[in-house]
């Protein structure tokens, strides 16, 4: 396994730097994010400001860890180790003779990138919180409208991405909560995922006009040869290596794994521990948010982990008016 520090610098108007593989090595012509191999002996933020001083001129004097990614191609398997660049002095240039572009977050996806460089635009395009709903009751109209009111309360926070979680609600009284929840989402410019079987709420979905939806992992299968119409988010619920692997055969954008700390939500998976977390890591292609005992005050400790960022439910969904 070939480790490799990579870096992402950003500028103030959403460009991102990418730079054009060299003729004659590997995968040529292709663009990537900035960085390089990790030598023996080194640690990975070492690495990342040796690699960008020789390769494009800066130093780099604040940097916190992104993600880590895990990509197999035929020559080889890599570990990138991704770091989002917060600080730096001098004006990125092609030392090297690399071609540079500052480009813009809609042309990420239509530019040629390098395959395991792909994973990383799904995660520019993420936030760092994911907040879980939690069950609204069933069939209690006034706690369902006390329910609401703890949503927009969650919502004002500024709420980015939101999983509308509703076990033991019928299929109608879903659609009808879901219509109103989606109401509501667009009004703060949040992203709905919609969670349960991909084969009834996808149509829903659509239908509603939700950003996506979320898959448990006991639903992940019937994804199976199916093809993502093109801006669906899709996300999935994992718990040990073989759900990871059935996240990315589904074709995933990201999903959450846990449980990372004891709690109440996961009784029947025992917490990884962030060595775990992290271990698992190095098998997956995809941005992982760190579920399970979570908030966002943890967020720090999740990044350091190879994180996305984190995601729950009590440490993020407001109790009642004006706080959590």
């Amino acid at each position: 396994m070939i480790r490799v520090a990579v870096g992402i610098l950003q500028r103030e108007d959403g460009r991102t730097l990418l730079m054009r593989r060299l003729p004659g090595t590997f995968r040529e012509g292709q663009w990537e994010f900035p960085g390089g191999k990790i030598e023996a002996g080194e640690d990975s933020r070492s690495a990342l400001v040796r690699e960008l001083h020789e390769e494009l001129g800066i130093e780099v004097s604040g940097a916190r860890r992104r993600i880590t990614l895990r990509h197999a191609y035929p020559e080889k398997n890599v570990l990138l180790e991704v770091w989002q660049i917060t600080a730096f002095t001098g004006q990125p240039r092609n030392i090297e003779g690399h071609e540079l572009c500052w480009v813009e977050p809609a042309e990420l996806r239509r530019i040629g990138m390098l395959d395991a460089d792909r994973p990383i635009i799904a995660s520019l395009e993420l936030p760092a919180t994911y907040v879980i709903t939690p069950p609204p009751p069933v069939n209690d109209e006034n706690a369902v409208a006390r329910w609401l009111d703890q949503l927009e309360q969650t919502l004002d926070l500024g709420v980015s991405l939101l999983q509308l979680r509703c076990p033991g609600w019928s299929a109608s009284a879903f659609g009808r909560l879901a219509k109103t929840v989606v109401r509501r989402c667009e009004a703060y410019g949040t992203r709905l995922l919609l969670n349960g079987a991909p084969q009834q709420l996808l149509p829903l979905g659509e239908r509603l006009g939700a950003a996506g939806c979320h898959v448990p992992a006991r639903f992940l299968e019937q994804l199976g040869g199916w093809q993502k119409p093109a801006g669906l988010v899709v996300g999935a619920s994992c718990h040990s290596a073989a759900e990871l692997a059935a996240a990315e055969r589904a074709a995933a954008d990201f999903c959450v794994l846990g449980p990372v700390l004891p709690g109440p939500g996961h009784p029947d998976h025992p917490p990884s521990g962030w060595p775990g977390f992290s271990a698992l890591l190095t098998e997956v292609s995809m941005p992982v948010f760190a579920l399970g005992g979570l908030a966002p005050g943890d967020l720090e400790t999740a990044w350091r982990h190879g994180a996305q960022g984190v995601a729950g439910t009590s440490g993020f969904w407001c109790r009642q008016p004006g706080g959590r």
